[in-house]
């Protein structure tokens, strides 16, 4: 049975006008945000990986229990140069960062101050290409690993394209910049046909072909379709060869599963293993309906 929560995602993607009265009705429903809902922890990352589930529900940000995550996140997070896991700009990741700048622009949130910060810092400092150098000084793009090398993280670059195409949907300000990042880079993610190496064509690493969702500090194949989606690519010869992979990943049921969980404090898998991936299948029929 579909979740009352992937209802009304396919309600508003379908345009459908929604009262104030059917939205609370089925967020008060939806088992998912109960699931969401019913506990909190300051521990770890917790609150991440809850914002960022609850920003794939459409309307969530009007429940009480989202209002006061957002609070949380804009005090112990929010810099004056972005979104940092530590809440010292030092800190900051760009993965990290634009995973908050997409959630909160989901949110309608877009136009927040500490939202428009962490755009800046994209706009500013994350390199969307081999040998290119960042001006960054903060420790943490060195501490974590390969952030900006002279092969920057493919998470990052993807991530923050994902959030920049999600920013610029929901800002009133149309920024040039902005729209030429998210160019710049759709490209690269593109040269590499979304999820390969340009050396041999093998996966980029071990998680980037999972079926899983929503989002966690892993990037898949989900979250690289949704951004051909989202910026009109999907008929690009280059995305082809990903299309074709979830075909061939359909069960006899014409559906999908997922094959991954992410394991994480708050992270909440919105579909289960072996059952049919209600949410995951939702949206690659989505996908694929505009590469047809």
């Amino acid at each position: 049975m579909v979740d009352a929560g992937l209802r009304l995602k396919m309600m508003v993607d379908n345009g459908e006008e929604l009262s104030d009265e059917t939205i609370h009705q089925l967020l008060s429903s939806s088992e998912l945000v109960q699931s969401l809902t019913k506990d909190f922890s300051k521990k770890s990352l917790f609150p991440i990986w809850r914002i960022l589930a609850l920003a794939e529900i459409p309307f969530a940000g009007r429940l009480k229990y989202t209002q006061d995550l957002l609070d949380y996140i804009e005090k112990t997070y929010a810099t004056a140069e972005g979104f940092s896991i530590t809440g010292n700009n030092k800190d900051l990741l760009p993965c990290y960062n634009a995973m908050l700048v997409e959630a909160f622009s989901k949110l309608g949130l877009a136009e927040l101050p500490q939202v428009k910060n962490a755009v800046d810092w994209i706009l500013n400092y994350q390199v969307f290409g081999r040998n290119e150098q960042t001006s960054w000084q903060g420790d943490g793009i060195k501490k974590y690993g390969g952030c900006m090398k002279s092969t920057p993280c493919y998470i990052g670059i993807a991530k923050t394209v994902k959030a920049l195409v999600y920013y610029s949907s929901a800002s009133t300000t149309k920024d040039v910049r902005v729209l030429d990042t998210i160019n710049k880079g759709t490209e690269y993610l593109f040269q590499h046909k979304l999820y390969q190496r340009l050396s041999n064509k093998e996966p980029i690493n071990k998680h980037i072909l999972d079926f899983a969702y929503p989002q966690s500090y892993l990037l898949n194949l989900v979250e690289l379709l949704d951004i051909a989606f989202m910026t009109k690519h999907m008929k690009d010869p280059r995305v082809k060869e990903a299309v074709e992979y979830i075909k061939s990943k359909k069960t006899k049921d014409d559906g999908w599963k997922i094959n991954y969980i992410y394991k994480a404090d708050g992270f909440v898998s919105f579909d289960k293993r072996g059952k049919r991936g209600e949410w995951v299948g939702y949206l690659f029929e989505k996908y694929l309906s505009q590469a047809e």
